[in-house]
């Protein structure tokens, strides 16, 4: 243990000013606000309600109704994440080009910010077919799992200026959180290419075990797949809070970050719970595909905290 606790402070202390932590806290937080309103637009159908790009129905402000306006801030959100995340990359840049983790994740956030800013335009012109969206969606997961992780290091270095620049996976729990991300980032983006006409399962959240919901998506093996994917991810969500709990006293940030996780899984359930006997109310559906949101990122700011936790 004690060298495994020299390897993780072997580098010279860093400071990072705390405008640079706050700018990658606040980038972290609006990616996963924006791809929280990505789902809200999805469940309530409000995709192209402004049918050109950037303005809407050709003027700077949409009109006043529900569903353009609910496109029109998605894009207003999306901007704002994005300038967010360049100046996180130039700050960067110009302070932090020796810690790796705080240099690299948002310099390769700017590039799938474009890719999915294309995207976003050609939904709107045209559409796009399942594949392509399923990479649009996954490129925006990528996005914000880039910008949490830069975050949680630089709040990591807050406390531990002398912190190394690198994120293990040697513990038990930080492989069993890796394994945890990997099936859950496969199960979120994967639910786009399942999905049947007008069927919820294209939009950011997990699947609903629902008899109506599984004949009206495609009924081929990789629904299927998907389906026993989701059940596997169930089981390691599951144990992966069971070893959080049991290890919240020597790993305490760890336990603050799955606290989120916990909570917002079972909140998931509780929702699905309600869909099944209430029907797909959009009252129900809206919380569902926000709290998936902040789901996935704080699942992966508890994979970089176990990452990162030496024990």
């Amino acid at each position: 243990m004690t060298q495994n606790l020299t390897e993780h402070f072997d580098n010279p202390k860093v400071q990072l000013a705390a405008w640079h932590r706050n700018l990658l806290a606040a980038a972290a937080i609006l990616g996963i606000l924006l791809i929280a309103m990505g789902g809200v637009l999805c469940v309530t159908q409000s995709i192209r309600s402004c049918p050109d790009w950037p303005g809407c129905f050709g003027k700077l402000f949409p009109p006043l109704e529900t569903s353009p306006i609910l496109e029109f801030s998605h894009r207003v959100l999306a901007a704002s994440t994005g300038l967010l995340i360049l100046a996180s990359a130039i700050a960067g840049l110009a302070r932090a080009r020796k810690l790796g983790w705080i240099l690299v994740p948002p310099l390769a956030a700017c590039v799938l910010v474009v890719e999915v800013s294309y995207f976003g335009a050609r939904v709107v012109l045209g559409g796009i077919t399942p594949g392509w969206a399923a990479v649009d969606l996954g490129s925006a997961l990528l996005v914000v799992a880039l910008m949490v992780t830069a975050a949680v290091y630089a709040q990591a270095l807050k406390s531990h200026p002398g912190w190394s620049d690198r994120i293990t996976f040697r513990s038990p729990l930080a492989r069993l959180a890796l394994y945890t991300i990997a099936v859950v980032y496969m199960v979120l983006v994967s639910g786009v290419l399942v999905a049947g006409k007008n069927s919820i399962s294209a939009c950011l959240g997990w699947p609903v075990y629902s008899p109506q919901l599984v004949q009206l998506d495609a009924h081929g093996i990789w629904n299927i797949l998907r389906l026993a994917l989701s059940v596997l991810g169930l089981v390691l969500i599951v144990t992966l809070i069971i070893q959080v709990l049991d290890k919240r006293q020597q790993n305490p940030a760890v336990f603050r970050s799955a606290a989120w996780v916990m909570t917002a899984f079972l909140l998931e359930a509780l929702l699905q719970g309600l869909m099944l006997v209430y029907g797909f109310k959009v009252a129900l559906l809206i919380p569902y595909t926000i709290i998936a949101a902040v789901f996935w990122g704080a699942l992966v700011a508890t994979g970089v905290r176990a990452g990162l936790d030496p024990r």
